[in-house]
């Protein structure tokens, strides 16, 4: 039997219902040993899916690093803003002088 093409399909669970679905088709050539041609294009795929996985998850962590970032600016923000009421309510309180001595 003469191969003519070679296709092979891999899909990648991402998590949270998400998937990456990558197919390649080869031609094959007449010259070519089939064996070697279809281990090529099958770890061709799973590099690409490797990749791909690597750099969602990378997207993923900035993702949850910004929104971390953002909560601590909010935090400061408002941390911020009670230090400035504690000093103004300290600069209005006048001292407490005791004449009993």
């Amino acid at each position: 039997m003469k191969v003519t093409t070679i296709t092979y399909q891999r899909v990648l669970n991402l998590g949270d219902y998400n998937s990456c679905r990558l197919e390649k088709t080869a031609l094959a050539d007449e010259f070519e040993d089939q064996e070697i041609a279809t281990q090529n294009l099958i770890e061709s795929v799973l590099r690409q899916l490797h990749d791909s996985a690597i750099q969602n998850q990378i997207d993923t962590e900035i993702r949850t690093s910004e929104k971390q970032l953002a909560a601590l600016k909010a935090e400061y923000a408002a941390l911020s803003k009670e230090v400035e009421l504690l000093k103004a309510q300290q600069t209005s309180l006048s001292p407490v002088v005791d004449d009993r001595f």
